[in-house]
């Protein structure tokens, strides 16, 4: 079972996302909010697994609720405007649905979002004797993507986008994600931020040379001048 709130300024719109919640067996609905500040008082005392957020708001709107939130539950965002579908997989929306969506399209995310749940339930519960066990949660192709932190060898930006290279994939996997959110993610003494676009696995680096960092596979990264005073320090550590 998945506590939800439902958020939404329009009392039409809120009744009818009610109704549909009210109608998937794994769903709880906790509250019913018309407003973000309403809805953050529900959070400060209840338990809540995942929140369906209307994005334009009166007073404070959807997307700057999530990003005011230092560790927000799983969202979906509702709203009538297509524009707001890049900005709401920015701040790592489980899913996006247009106004107005059927039963059918609703259950459809309510399913993807129970697999979400599910993953990071497992991912949370799973014995981790050692560091390598770790990994990292991200949506790739409409999927929740569970990444080994070992099999990382770097991580790249590119637009909107970013491409994490592992070792037991031909093809690297492709997020909506910043690199700050995927940085933060990241255990500091495994991963290191080279430049604005580059994160590298430490164990992948076979050499730093001429402003660059060369790894074990050959591939050859930018260091940008903010971030050599933390590889430098990183050197001087092995050294």
């Amino acid at each position: 079972m998945l506590n939800v709130i439902a958020i939404d300024d329009e009392p039409l719109a809120l009744h009818q996302l009610v109704s549909y919640i009210e109608r998937v067996p794994f769903l709880k609905l906790v509250a019913q909010c018309q407003s973000a500040i309403e809805a953050q008082h529900v959070l400060d005392r209840e338990e809540v697994d995942a929140m369906f957020c209307d994005i334009n708001m009166p007073d404070l709107n959807g997307l700057d609720f999530v990003r005011s939130m230092t560790h927000p539950p799983l969202v979906v965002f509702t709203t009538a405007y297509s524009e707001y579908a890049i900005e709401g997989f920015r701040v790592e929306a489980v899913d996006y649905l247009l106004k107005p969506f059927s039963q059918k399209e609703f259950a459809q995310t309510a399913e993807r979002l129970r697999q979400r749940v599910d993953l990071l339930r497992r991912a949370n519960s799973a014995p981790a004797p050692d560091a390598s066990s770790d990994v990292i949660c991200v949506r790739a192709d409409r999927a929740d993507v569970l990444v080994p932190l070992n099999t990382i060898r770097y991580i790249q930006g590119m637009g909107e986008y970013m491409r994490i290279f592992t070792n037991d994939r031909p093809r690297p996997i492709v997020t909506l994600l910043t690199m700050k959110s995927i940085e933060e993610r990241l255990p500091r003494d495994r991963f290191l931020r080279v430049h604005r676009s580059s994160i590298v696995a430490l164990a992948s680096i076979r050499e730093v040379a001429r402003g660059n960092v060369v790894l074990s596979d050959g591939v050859v990264l930018s260091v940008g001048d903010n971030y050599r005073p933390a590889l430098e320090a990183w050197l001087g550590q092995r050294g």
